[in-house]
């Protein structure tokens, strides 16, 4: 009983976060804020799927790979972090996917699946997380924070696909991971001072608001192609002289 109470606080703890992001990240390119929507819900939602699968698998991989010493535990961080990222551009370079701006999207939507897994396996590995209100929260800081983290790689993979550039947006996804995890790496430890670990996860917060920030504001509207930003902006502008008019 205790086992499944564990199970499913941390994968609420991880979904949660996840599937607010997906809400927020998407909805600007949602009916009504649009014509129409501007992506296949079927493949967003396939790919959050898809996502929660194979976050599922190296999580595993990661619980599983032995941890002898930092060094140990370090490869298998890296080795975690290349096989998604890389499973992101295999995912994304299929047929349909590559040249279409919704890519983008959808490798949003995919790293967001993969978020919630790797964070459910934190809790899973590490049941004194879910002990008290306090560790609790932090667990929720660490979801929000890997939410962020992995749907900026997908976005920026997916955007690289979209634009016939996967190889260049693959390097960048790796770089901002890598920023992340040093930033975050005494927490993913576990070692030093409580207030050590503290530190180390509200900074990989403050790492993944930014990554976020970048590709909220500036990815995700560059994906869609020129007529579309054109009328974008010109129902922005429309929709804000309405709001002065009625002030």
């Amino acid at each position: 009983m205790a086992d499944q109470l564990l199970f499913f606080v941390s994968f609420v703890i991880g979904i949660g976060p996840a599937l607010l992001l997906l809400w927020h990240g998407l909805r600007r390119f949602d009916y009504p804020r649009v014509e129409h929507t501007l992506y296949d819900d079927r493949k967003v939602f396939f790919a959050l799927a898809v996502g929660l699968v194979v976050g599922t698998m190296s999580s595993l991989f990661s619980l599983y790979m032995p941890r002898y010493d930092i060094v140990s535990a370090l490869v298998a961080i890296a080795g975690v972090a290349f096989f998604e990222e890389t499973f992101k551009l295999v995912y994304l370079l299929r047929k349909g996917y590559r040249m279409n701006f919704a890519t983008t999207f959808y490798g949003f939507s995919l790293g967001l699946g993969m978020a919630a897994t790797v964070v459910l396996a934190q809790g899973l590995g590490n049941p004194n997380l879910l002990i008290t209100p306090l560790t609790l929260a932090l667990l929720a800081v660490f979801s929000f924070s890997m939410c962020m983290l992995e749907a900026t790689t997908g976005a920026l993979i997916g955007y690289g696909c979209s634009k016939g550039l996967p190889w260049s947006y693959l390097i960048r996804a790796l770089i901002a991971r890598f920023f992340y995890t040093v930033v975050a790496l005494v927490f993913l430890l576990g070692v030093g001072e409580e207030w050590m670990r503290s530190v180390s996860l509200f900074a990989a917060l403050g790492v993944g608001v930014f990554l976020y920030y970048y590709v909220y504001t500036l990815t995700m509207p560059e994906t869609l192609p020129p007529e579309f930003r054109r009328k974008s902006r010109k129902e922005k502008r429309a929709r804000a002289r309405k709001i002065q008019t009625t002030r």
